[in-house]
């Protein structure tokens, strides 16, 4: 029986040095291979090692191959074409079943004889004049790989060629390659192609240069670009907790039996957490015919495409567009959580990587493009957030610096002296340096030869711009309070308040001292509130004798939070300890 197959491989290379364009010897970056074959004649006149195994639960060919370490082999597309002529029963490499048997080939080995390649080898290698006519392409060394071994298994050379024609083709091609026994890993060589198989695509110089100019790039500095960009990409989504891959090979399976081989460098790979696959086409190299495949094989699989003009804010743009996010907030776009302390979250960009479930709360990631350390949340704050979910990354970390470290600051509060008389007048009479007294006995009315008087007990007592000033807190009665108040006393009376926060506004109004009860916005850092995130706290703002800013508040407030208020100037004054605090002096006698 005659053998009729039909292998088709497309490798399409770019390298980023305009004189390589020119050369046309670019190391490839992609290539597609199309297997199928009809029918068999002895192998293929190759002798194959096989196992027979029987499929189990959850098992899925590719698993197969890569659990063998076959998906890794330079000729992996003559692998999965022996696989289905082994395996007649497999119309979808994609679907096998458990408890069905079959016919997995290990290795591959040429016969001796089989001269058809012979003739192939004196047209492709043998009859050229000069080095020029020779199409080669660039292998990376794999551990373990010999010359021999990979010119055996990639090219199917005969024997009698291999080792004469091909390597000195091989030496020729490689001045550098001293002693050909003697490679490495990760060594790229210029290996001859001898095979019909492999059709090489030049790449359109005149459409690159024209390209070039028309966004005033450099080779050089595209090059440096691309690596720039690659590497900021890598350590955003690497913060993120996503898997960033730019190093190896790609191999992605297509339900024909096709397979599409990606280079990293080229292809970056992002992995997301919410199983989308993203992969980047850095220089927007990849046939929009190859993209339609892998995205009509695998839905989880999108292309995204960058062009030379594009910054990091708008490569960002487009990635994130393509992940799959439960929500992406841009620019000007506010998340806000509720709560004592409202929070909105704002950047350049704000992402909802999947939607919590029942009773549970949303992570966010928000990420910020900063220019200067001075644009940074202060890392306690960063911390606080951490705990409530919220992932904070500014690019770039300005704090990796050894000199730009943050040490914790020490949170500090307005103390409450114990066993204080009616503590929460008395504190804030201290802080506006107004003097008083307490527990006062004062004379209000006397009568002819003092026969009679009228003599009550002030709770705080003081004189303010001329006029004598009562604060009670214990309760007199209302014909006290009318009686003071005929004598010129200018009275607070504070026994039936209960609220703090009124309480506090009263005794500043009564002082005379300005305030402001309005929730007060806090930004994170010194950048455009649409770009920056904002806590909204609420409270009674003031300043002390000394000029410092009193915030007042009965909200409890978190450790960070206190030493974020002390970095932007703020003492704390915690009203809620005042809350049920009885008072511990009772009114005395008129």
């Amino acid at each position: 029986m005659k053998k009729v197959s039909v292998l088709l491989t497309f490798l399409l290379a770019y390298s980023c040095m305009l004189a390589h364009l020119v050369q046309g010897k670019e190391a490839d970056t992609f290539s597609i291979s199309l297997v199928q074959q009809a029918t068999v004649k002895k192998m293929e006149g190759r002798e194959v090692t096989y196992e027979h195994y029987t499929v189990k639960k959850g098992d899925y060919i590719w698993r197969l191959l890569r659990q063998r370490g076959l998906l890794k082999r330079p000729d992996l597309a003559v692998l999965i074409s022996l696989l289905k002529t082994m395996n007649r029963s497999l119309t979808n490499l994609d679907l096998i079943h458990p408890g069905q048997t079959i016919l997995i080939p290990l290795n591959i080995t040429p016969l001796k004889g089989y001269g058809e390649r012979e003739e192939i080898f004196q047209e492709s290698i043998m009859g050229i004049s000069s080095l020029e006519d020779v199409s080669f392409e660039h292998y990376t060394v794999r551990p373990g790989d010999s010359l021999t071994m990979i010119a055996r298994n990639r090219y199917k050379l005969p024997a009698g060629h291999l080792y004469d024609e091909y390597l000195e083709l091989v030496r020729k091609l490689n001045p550098t390659l001293k002693d050909l026994d003697l490679i490495y890993p990760n060594q790229v060589i210029k290996l001859p192609i001898y095979s019909p198989e492999i059709v090489r695509m030049p790449i359109k110089v005149e459409k690159i240069e024209r390209d070039l100019r028309k966004t005033k790039i450099t080779p050089i500095e595209d090059t440096g670009r691309i690596l720039s960009l690659r590497q900021k990409l890598r350590d955003i989504f690497t913060q993120m907790g996503e898997e960033w891959i730019d190093t190896g090979e790609q191999f992605i399976p297509l339900k024909s039996g096709a397979q599409i081989n990606l280079k990293a460098e080229s292809f970056p790979t992002l992995n997301l957490s919410n199983g989308r696959r993203l992969i980047i086409d850095i220089k927007d190299e990849l046939p929009e015919d190859i993209c339609q495949l892998i995205e009509s094989d695998w839905e989880d699989y999108r292309i995204v495409h960058l062009a030379p003009q594009d910054d990091l804010t708008a490569v960002m743009d487009k990635i994130l567009s393509a992940s799959n996010y439960y929500k992406v907030l841009r620019s000007g776009e506010q998340f806000r959580i509720g709560g004592d302390i409202e929070i909105s979250i704002a950047g350049d960009w704000v992402i909802v990587p999947y939607r919590g479930g029942p009773g549970s709360t949303d992570t966010i990631i928000v990420i910020s493009l900063i220019s200067n350390p001075s644009e940074k949340t202060p890392g306690i704050l960063s911390a606080y957030l951490k705990r409530l979910g919220i992932q904070v990354i500014e690019y770039p970390d300005f704090s990796a610096h050894e000199d730009m470290k943050e040490e914790i600051p020490i949170q500090e509060k307005i103390k409450i002296e114990k066993d204080m008389d009616f503590p929460l007048a008395t504190l804030l009479l201290n802080l506006a340096g107004q003097p008083f007294s307490s527990k006062v006995k004062i004379p209000v009315y006397q009568g002819e030869s003092a026969k009679f008087n009228l003599i009550i007990q002030a709770d705080l007592f003081f004189n303010r711009k001329g006029k004598d000033c009562i604060i009670d807190l214990t309760g007199l009665s209302p014909a006290i309070l009318s009686l003071l108040g005929k004598h010129h006393f200018l009275v607070l009376s504070l026994a039936s308040e209960k609220d703090v926060n009124r309480m506090t506004e009263l005794i500043l109004d009564f002082l005379g001292l300005p305030f402001d009860s309005k929730p007060h916005h806090l930004l994170a850092a010194a950048r455009d509130e649409t770009r920056s995130i904002t806590l909204s706290i609420p409270g009674i703002s003031f300043h002390d004798q000394e000029g410092e800013r009193i915030l007042a508040t009965d909200t409890k407030v978190p450790v960070e939070i206190v030493s974020f208020l002390n970095q932007k100037g703020y003492n704390l004054l915690e009203l809620r300890q005042f809350q049920d605090q009885k008072q511990n002096q009772t009114r005395g006698g008129q």
